[in-house]
């Protein structure tokens, strides 16, 4: 049974309003079944829309953060805290560093969760999958795919089958949801 997911989303609100109305649903939705969320800590961009759904609900969500993180170079250059003093957290849990934070998150989380995002989204999803291809562990991720934001990158894991560079179990615990009440039904 699924009591925690680590979710990985981004510091920026995307171009359109879905993506942040996506964040925050799912927020709720998670926190109305009880589910502890566990995610990067920032103040910013859908990872604050999903930390204020799930305050919405009465949630439980732990921020993890690097101490003295100042973001994207576009936050940091223009002084925007990117902290989480900016939302309503139950825990936060300060790490030194963006490895220690990926770690952090793996190791508190049941399932993954992951939503649009850039580098950093990526990176933290990639080293979930890769930690499973390992063998290190065998928890879940699931991927909020929003109008088909990662069809592209999906599409990529195929080639990367049939190319034999991975195997089709390496994406057998790999589940996507076009919509955030068919992910939460999915956990």
């Amino acid at each position: 049974m699924i009591k925690t997911v680590a979710v990985y989303l981004g510091s920026r609100p995307g171009n359109e309003q879905k993506f942040i109305r996506n964040a925050y649903q799912l927020g709720r939705l998670l926190a109305a079944r009880g589910i502890h969320i566990v995610y990067g800590g920032a103040s910013v961009g859908t990872m604050k829309a999903l930390a204020d759904g799930a305050a919405s609900a009465g949630g439980y969500i732990t921020g993890v953060f690097p101490a003295g993180f100042k973001g994207k170079r576009d936050n940091a250059d223009a002084g925007v805290p990117v902290g989480p003093e900016g939302v309503t957290l139950t825990e936060t849990i300060l790490v030194a560093d963006i490895a220690e934070r990926i770690a952090t998150m793996e190791r508190l989380s049941d399932a993954m969760i992951f939503l649009p995002g850039s580098f950093g989204t990526m990176t933290e999803a990639f080293s979930w999958m890769e930690e499973w291809q390992l063998g290190y562990h065998f928890k879940p991720a699931f991927v909020l795919n929003t109008d088909g934001y990662y069809d592209g990158l999906l599409h990529q894991f195929d080639t990367m089958v049939a190319a034999g560079f991975m195997d089709a179990d390496d994406m057998g615990l790999l589940h996507v949801a076009r919509d955030p009440e068919s992910l939460v039904e999915a956990l």
